[in-house]
């Protein structure tokens, strides 16, 4: 007996790439905020699924506290910002947003809403930003009329959006090549 499987793409196997930033572009005093780049994000399942995404920050010791919420908007705490690494001198570069691009989703053909849960799925509320939290989050999708709760589906496409802020100029030391480095894990939870 098999159970019902599903696998994720994400396009460029989920490299985002901002390519150079000249250092005099930077910000001095404030953050600088980076333009949205978007990913086409599929799920293909063998049979109708319900799944949720979770995202654990591979650099999260490297976040700016707060980098998002004064930068992008106050409902993007720091459990929805992923860091970007740290400079060779240990000095944190900056952090990103994951979002679920709203109106962007169709479930095996039918528009979906997205949906996120702050408590593991125990239960569900719309978002408008479709932002990908970590800890005790969860994105999904649902019927765009009815009950918020997560739809099953054979087949899913859609854009995942990532937006990337820097952590001020002042803060860092930039005599070399600093890489953006931040690495985000996204994993399906069966529902």
């Amino acid at each position: 007996i098999v159970p019902a499987s599903c696998v994720p793409f994400l396009q460029g196997g989920g490299v985002v790439d901002y390519g150079n930033i000249a250092a005099e572009d930077l910000n001095q005093t404030s953050y600088t905020v980076l333009e949205k780049k978007e990913l086409v994000f599929n799920i293909n399942c063998r049979s109708h699924t319900k799944v949720g995404l979770k995202a654990q920050d591979g650099k999260g010791f490297s976040q700016v506290a707060g980098i998002l919420a004064a930068t992008i908007g106050a409902d993007y705490t720091d459990n929805y910002n992923y860091g970007l690494g740290a400079t060779a001198d240990g000095e944190n570069i900056g952090g990103y947003a994951v979002n679920l691009k709203p109106g962007s989703f169709n479930a095996s053909g039918t528009p979906v809403k997205v949906i996120t849960s702050l408590d593991k799925g125990t239960s569900w509320i719309e978002t408008a930003t479709g932002a990908v939290g970590q800890n005790d989050n969860l994105g999904s999708w649902s019927r765009t009329v009815g009950l918020i709760v997560p739809v099953s589906f054979i087949t899913l496409s859609g854009v995942m959006e990532v937006q990337a802020v820097i952590n001020k100029a002042s803060e860092l030391t930039i005599n070399n090549d600093v890489p953006l480095d931040g690495l985000a894990t996204f994993e399906l939870s069966y529902l």
